[in-house]
């Protein structure tokens, strides 16, 4: 519950969607946007920086699917985004361009898109009782990106790891809102200022990924541009 209560707290400091807008409140708008004043986020979201939505113009197959990942869940929307192109593939002989497979990483899975020096110190693998595929040991960094050939402990096939899905072209979208929330909980595990998380979050964000004012918002959207949803929680 504490989580969750965080979050929202940090939904209402971000209603504007961006990384940096809680550290650019005033002294003013600071204590109404903790309040959750509606007046204030209602004024907040015209504050709104411009986001990248070119991932809507890679939005193209004739099959279109998005996936929808509150929870890493073990890394199932990896599984899911994977057996769409298989599946395709093997049935009417459809190829990754074919295919346009958008992955939304929200809420709580947000660390599946953040690099492996933000889980070193073992707090969410821990929490979600992931192994590190090489070595199958409580895993110290992102389980679901770089995996060695032949790893005995992989959550993934060996062509449907993060990195190797937006390889072949899998869009990967990334809450902002959640994004916050994880420099929060790196901010309180490593006892430094939430503006420096914030800033580790967005240096370690993995190549590729692209941030969306929520989760909400991303996967409604890819759902406008023709796509069929599938919950990965």
């Amino acid at each position: 519950m504490t989580d969750r209560r965080d979050f929202l707290r940090q939904a209402s400091l971000l209603a504007a969607g961006s990384l940096a807008a809680a550290g650019e409140l005033t002294a003013t708008e600071r204590p109404r946007a903790e309040r959750g004043d509606r007046a204030a986020l209602d004024a907040l979201q015209g504050q709104a920086q411009t986001w990248d939505m070119s991932w809507t113009e890679r939005v193209t197959g004739k099959y279109r699917m998005v996936f929808d990942a509150p929870e890493i869940s073990g890394g199932v929307c990896l599984h899911q985004a994977r057996s769409f192109l298989a599946g395709s593939a093997a049935t009417v002989g459809a190829t990754d361009k074919d295919c346009s497979a958008v992955l939304v990483i929200r809420h709580a899975a947000v660390p599946m898109v953040l690099g492996d020096e933000l889980w070193s110190d073992g707090a969410w693998g821990e929490k979600d009782e992931l192994k590190d595929p090489s070595t199958g040991e409580p895993t110290k960094r992102n389980p679901f990106i770089n995996i060695a050939p032949g790893s005995q402990h992989a959550l993934t096939w060996p062509d449907g790891a993060l990195d190797t899905l937006m390889s072949r072209g899998v869009i990967v979208l990334a809450c902002d809102l959640a994004l916050n929330n994880a420099a929060g909980q790196i901010s309180n595990r490593r006892k430094i200022p939430r503006q420096d998380a914030r800033a580790l979050v967005a240096e370690h964000l993995i190549k590729g990924v692209i941030r969306m004012p929520s989760g909400v918002f991303a996967t409604c959207h890819a759902q406008q541009l023709g796509c069929g949803m599938m919950y990965a929680g």
